[in-house]
């Protein structure tokens, strides 16, 4: 049908992070958007630390190798994949064999379905990662049909009006699919434009007509086919250069309408109708809010909405004029996703946080069946369908959606549909003192050998994680004064506040959580040319962190080429979650000086594991050592000198390739032995392997081939290890997952 995405519209919007300036004294400045929240409480950086410098230049090539060895063990693009949900165990797993209280929190707001449609009982829905799914009893139970075979998000599903068993959807990358036996099985299909064009709107008046339109490269795009999808003709959709189109409604073979509008400062909103199945258009167009869907009871009657301000349109005449009926200036992004007429007089709309708006007298008045929720699990809906006169369905973010009795209750049941959720992995350790300490957080985003497919939710390569997981390793075995605490984040696959669904979800659920400063770590270490660097991102109110932050590199990673901003902008990583709540936080994201811009090339096909910079993600964790290691202080008993031993992989897991475990960071000849849960001794080893020379320090290895001392697979389950080090020994845990 005509659904916008909500994350297309966000991409459109060409959301940046504002004008990048050189202040007087040489440093990067924003043009910062929005006033930031007041930040409460003091700061002051902590002083330079000897014990500090001493940690950070023990982390290693090799430490950041493992770190990603873990965090690119599985494909996990698009959080519907199993692959995300076993990288957060795998992470969780870690963090408890290092000693951090560790809590998974699964949820499913990251899961998108962005369109559905129906004819009498029988429903389709489609969404990211090429999900599709039918129902064939009014929406109560619904099977998976897509293979996994197209792995590009789909944005569209339609039914021929005439004709129950024919259906199409579409989406990115001129991704195009068909079915005869009703949403059951499905043929792709090529559409014009080698891949260039983007679906944001699809209708199918009849089994041989059909209407798409999108963007491209080159713009927007409304193209037109007479012989159900085997040929295009493009259409000359009548909106104006630099115009976005969004939704899409079709009464009959001859008679539609195009809605959508331009990024412009103000905003404009555009409405064109034909009566000629496509061969001329008339445009109404308005300063607004862009119209990303509408709906129409006849030729006449009909109702759009808009992207914001909860704003919603009526028409009476076809079109031609278009009224605001209803709208508001509130203090948030009040999106609309989708509008249904049942009649002339009768109309539903769905939206941000859930909201559900209808109205009974023709768009006089408006109520709300369902208020705008700030409960992180009711994201924004993106579709609606009626099924009959008490029952619709709505999809979104995170919502999957059943209503039989008007929209008055609704019953979510996407956890329904055997998808894993996503899951936040929380790991923290208590310091001496009970004070609140710092926080480092990180998508766990990564790559693999077919990024479009396999590499995960918001693109961010998994060079940050890898840098915070290299820094939760090396602090788990150290005391500290203060508390300590690593967030991995789930987040959502791209889109502005869309990429804060971790961090929100993480508020929601510790309401009264407190920290003492935050570092985020995006991506930090694509390497595609040499112009690569970080930046480092703050707030006004937290300029001092910016500052310290900035000083921690100069103090304890010089050799980090390092820019910052004091005035940054809150929109698309978890650091904006924790401002809106009043955190001190910055951003760590790569950044190419010569361009002024940050890299929006990661997350594509070309964001490989190769592509990598081990190097640059070393200074990386380097700095997440010393702002973890300098923000919690160090107790003042704790000795560092030399690094203590550790074990890779772990969690061991041969069902994904793993043969071996490697226990590092030895003297020669050190003793290794591992117990099971009862205290039996099943393995013994010594350290044969080295020297391996890091920043001067000699240490050795032992691998072994987890076998028992019998040489029988050693069994799943939770084990200790003992290993020798050079200035001490190592007790932890190690899990055996087969």
């Amino acid at each position: 049908m005509h659904r916008l995405n909500l994350s297309l519209l966000l991409v459109l919007n060409g959301v940046t992070a504002g004008e990048v300036v050189y202040s007087p004294v040489g440093e990067l400045l924003f043009a910062g958007a929005g006033v930031q929240p007041p930040v409460a409480g003091d700061y002051s950086p902590a002083p330079y630390s000897d014990e500090v410098a001493a940690l950070v230049d023990l982390v290693t090539t090799q430490d950041v190798e493992d770190a990603l060895d873990l965090v690119l063990s599985e494909a996990t693009r698009f959080t519907p994949t199993g692959g995300c949900f076993d990288t957060g165990a795998d992470l969780a797993s870690s963090l408890r064999a290092l000693g951090y209280e560790v809590e998974e929190d699964p949820f499913y707001t990251t899961l998108v379905f962005s369109d559905v449609d129906s004819t009498g009982d029988s429903l389709s829905a489609v969404g990211q990662a090429g999900l599709i799914y039918t129902s064939d009893d009014g929406g109560v139970t619904w099977l998976r049909r897509d293979d996994g075979s197209v792995p590009k998000h789909l944005y569209e599903v339609a039914y021929a009006a005439d004709d129950p068993q024919k259906v199409s959807a579409a989406g990115s990358a001129g991704t195009f699919l068909q079915s005869s036996d009703g949403g059951v099985s499905w043929l792709v299909f090529e559409l014009p434009g080698e891949n260039g064009l983007t679906v944001t709107a699809l209708e199918r008046p009849s089994t041989d007509v059909i209407y798409i339109a999108g963007y491209t490269p080159d713009g927007m795009a409304a193209l037109k086919s007479s012989d159900g999808g085997l040929s295009w003709d493009y259409m000359p959709q009548g909106f104006p250069a630099g115009a976005a189109c969004f939704g899409m409604e079709f009464v009959d073979e001859n008679t539609g309408w195009l809605c959508g509008g331009k990024i412009s400062d103000p905003y404009q909103s555009y409405i064109s109708r034909t009566t000629d199945g496509g061969d001329t258009w008339q445009l109404w167009s308005a300063v607004g809010p862009l119209v990303v869907n509408l709906s129409f009871a006849g030729a006449l009657n009909g109702y759009a909405v808009g992207n914001d301000y909860e704003t919603i349109l009526r028409t009476t005449d076809g079109g031609g004029n278009w009224e605001t009926v209803h709208s508001f200036n509130g203090p948030e992004y009040e999106y609309m996703g989708d509008i249904e007429t049942l009649s002339p007089s009768h109309a539903v709309a769905v939206g941000y946080g859930g909201c559900v708006l209808e109205t009974t007298d023709g768009g006089d008045t408006w109520g709300y069946l369902r208020e705008p929720s700030t409960d992180t699990d009711e994201g924004h809906r993106t579709a609606l369908v009626v099924i009959d006169s008490d029952s619709r369905f709505a999809t979104g973010y995170g919502a999957f959606e059943l209503t039989d009795d008007g929209g008055e209750t609704w019953f979510n049941r996407i956890a329904e549909l055997g998808l894993p959720p996503a899951v936040n992995v929380y790991a923290s350790k208590p310091g001496v003192e009970g004070e609140a300490g710092p926080l480092l957080i990180a998508p766990y985003d990564c790559t693999s050998g077919d990024p479009w497919f396999d590499a995960p939710g918001a693109d961010a390569n998994g060079s940050g994680t890898a840098a915070a997981l290299v820094a939760a390793v090396a602090l788990g075995p150290l005391e500290t004064e203060r508390d300590l605490g690593f967030l991995f984040t789930a987040t959502r696959y791209s889109g502005g506040n869309l990429g804060q669904s971790g961090g929100r979800r993480f508020l929601e659920t510790h309401p009264d959580f407190a920290c003492r400063a935050i570092l985020d770590l995006e991506a930090v270490g694509y390497a595609n040319d040499e112009n690569l660097d970080l930046l480092l991102t703050g707030n006004v109110p937290g300029e001092d962190l910016t500052n310290a932050v900035y000083g921690y590199a100069r103090d304890y990673v010089p050799e980090l080429t390092l820019y910052r901003v004091t005035n940054g902008f809150n929109f698309g990583h978890d650091h904006g979650a924790f401002w809106d709540e009043g955190h001190l936080a910055v951003l760590i994201q790569e950044y190419y000086p010569e361009e002024d811009d940050q890299n929006y090339g990661i997350g594509t096909t070309q964001d490989t594991r190769d592509t990598l910079s081990i190097r640059q993600i070393l200074l990386a964790a380097k700095l997440a050592c010393a702002f973890a290691a300098a923000e919690a202080l160090f107790a003042d008993e704790i000795s560092l000198e030399p690094r203590s031993p550790y074990v890779f992989p772990c969690p061991f897991r041969p069902g994904r390739g793993h043969e071996t475990i490697t226990f590092v960071g030895m003297p020669a000849g050190g003793l290794v032995r591992v117990y099971d849960a009862t205290g039996s001794l099943v393995y013994e080893g010594t350290a044969d392997e080295g020297p391996y020379v890091e920043d001067g320090v000699a240490t050795w290895r032992h691998t072994w081939d987890v076998t028992n001392r019998g040489g029988e697979p050693l069994a799943s389950g939770i084990y200790l290890y003992h290993a020798q080090g050079p200035g001490g020994d190592a007790v932890r845990k190690l899990a055996v997952i087969r």
